[in-house]
């Protein structure tokens, strides 16, 4: 198997990425774009909660 590379970030950092990258969406779209960005990080989030959950069934 592959080895997987590290997410090199604290806590912290990824908080300010994510209220940036918030505040750059809100400042650029609008209505249902919004939505759709927001519908649309809901999937990744959900899928790698799945993916996570059902690789640690398998060890």
């Amino acid at each position: 198997m592959k080895d997987k590379k590290k997410l090199n970030m604290s806590g912290e950092e990824l908080v300010s990425l994510a209220c940036s990258l918030a505040i750059a969406f809100t400042n650029t779209y609008e209505g249902d774009d919004l939505r759709r960005l927001r519908l649309f990080f809901q999937t990744i989030s959900s899928n790698i909660a799945i993916i996570e959950i059902e690789g640690k069934k398998k060890y």
